[in-house]
């Protein structure tokens, strides 16, 4: 039904009483329904269209105390205690860049300084967006995901005539996979209702990028197998809440005894794989190599002392300090250089206030009033979560993941960027938390039923 213009002209003066322009749309909407509601009541009454809108505007009252009320109601949530912490890591980072890293070089700090700038031009911009709109874009950004992360990179690779499976513009964008959780928390909030076949076709949202990633670019797997943890367990959590209206807990049995199969499969498939299982515990057996800078962590941390400059170290780990910052692993290293320079404590401190905001970031996200919400700010702490578990992991030896780096902190400046992006994207759903309302599903199945 079309708002007339009474009805248009009491909008805007409720409107223009309201300082929050981000929460115009869901004022206007929520205005709209109870007046339309109210007018259909006055109307089975027996008054005439235009009467039943007189009387409902009428009861309503004035429009601009009405505004006025609203404007008391809807305002931002606070997010200086997600946003604080980012700052003052962003400032570590450029820090830990000139004492730790040591980067020197014009190109390498303009294209930090680039990035810098990105990520808070990107943090800015969004937050002043109302993420919540972006559920009905969900199909289109996983097919937007799928074009440049997957089909791009392999048109790429056979243009140039590349031979190796690892296409050298994947390397570039495989850091979007830390945005494909938020995306795959879309899809679950538009898959809600359809119960087992739901979870199938999440499953398969989730499985197709992943084994096609794996299939044609192996780049370390890390960036995606930390995408593909958190979207497991956003499902997970989707099951949990009841989003599929199926059987709970025998759905994530089976859930996770395909994940575990699978997994094994997969290592098992492959000797070479079982063996770079195995030399997280037995680095010496790492038939990469690898384990060789395993090694030189642990003596990192062996001669670290609670505070200040470590002992003495063996001659080939004293070559490995010497030229830190030179290498490709140096952000691997990054924790253990710590502890051994600066001593135990000051290794601590980042991780400990890492720990703590995520920490704040679960009880901010568990008060939200929407489950989308609850979804997509849960991806983002998922993302971050896995990032410093793994990074603390290398840190005492045991690397899952060798590439692992610690969010903010790290060397590589496009992680950075997107470390960024996501707190930038967690603060601005925290902020507009209240402008979104779950919009019901199972009166959609049954309305369609009935048809």
């Amino acid at each position: 039904m079309q708002t007339s213009e009474l009805e248009q002209a009491f909008l805007d003066t409720v409107c223009s009483e309201v300082r929050w322009r981000a929460a115009h749309p869901a004022i206007r909407s929520e205005l709209s329904d109870h007046i339309e509601d109210q007018k259909e009541a006055l109307l089975r009454s027996g008054l005439t269209a235009e009467a039943a809108q007189e009387q409902t505007l009428h009861q309503l009252g004035e429009a601009e105390e009405l505004g006025q009320l609203f404007d008391a109601s809807y305002r931002p949530a606070a997010t200086f205690g997600v946003l604080a912490p980012i700052a003052l890591y962003a400032l570590l980072g450029i820090v830990f860049r000139l004492a730790v890293y040591q980067m020197s070089g014009t190109s390498a700090w303009l294209g930090f300084i680039l990035a810098l700038a990105a990520g808070v031009l990107g943090v800015a911009l969004l937050f002043r967006i109302n993420l919540y709109r972006t559920v009905r874009f969900g199909w289109a950004a996983y097919a937007a995901f799928l074009a440049i992360v997957i089909v791009c990179p392999a048109v790429y690779s056979v243009v140039i005539g590349q031979v190796t499976p690892e296409s050298t513009l994947y390397l570039d964008v495989r850091y979007l996979w830390t945005l494909f959780p938020l995306i795959y928390a879309l899809l679950l909030y538009r898959l809600r209702g359809l119960g087992n076949l739901g979870v199938l076709a999440a499953s398969v949202l989730a499985i197709v990028p992943l084994l096609t990633s794996m299939a044609l670019f192996w780049s370390g797997f890390y960036l995606e197998g930390v995408s593909a943890f958190a979207c497991l367990c956003l499902l997970i959590i989707a099951i949990r809440s009841g989003f599929f209206a199926c059987n709970k807990g025998v759905t994530i049995a089976l859930l996770l005894f395909f994940v575990l199969l699978l997994t094994a499969v997969f290592v098992i498939a492959e000797p070479y794989r079982m063996a770079r299982l195995l030399a997280v515990i037995d680095p010496a057996c790492d038939p990469m190599g690898d384990g060789w800078l395993v090694l030189r962590m642990r003596e990192l941390l062996s001669h670290s002392v609670l505070l200040g400059a470590g002992e003495t170290l063996p001659t080939v780990t004293q070559e490995v300090v010497a030229r830190f910052g030179e290498s490709t692993m140096s952000q691997s290293l990054l924790l253990a250089m710590l502890s051994y320079r600066y001593g135990l404590l000051v290794a601590a401190l980042p991780v400990l206030g890492l720990v703590s905001w995520l920490v704040y970031g679960v009880v901010r996200v568990r008060k939200l009033g929407s489950s989308l919400g609850k979804l997509l700010a849960t991806a983002v702490l998922l993302v971050f979560g896995a990032e410093a578990v793994l990074s603390i992991a290398v840190f005492f030896g045991y690397p899952l993941w060798y590439s692992a780096v610690f969010p903010f902190l790290t060397d590589n400046t496009l992680a950075f960027l997107m470390n960024l992006l996501l707190a930038g994207l967690l603060a601005s759903l925290l902020r507009t938390d209240g402008l979104f309302q779950d919009t019901p599903y199972r009166n959609k199945r049954l309305h369609l039923r009935l048809e």
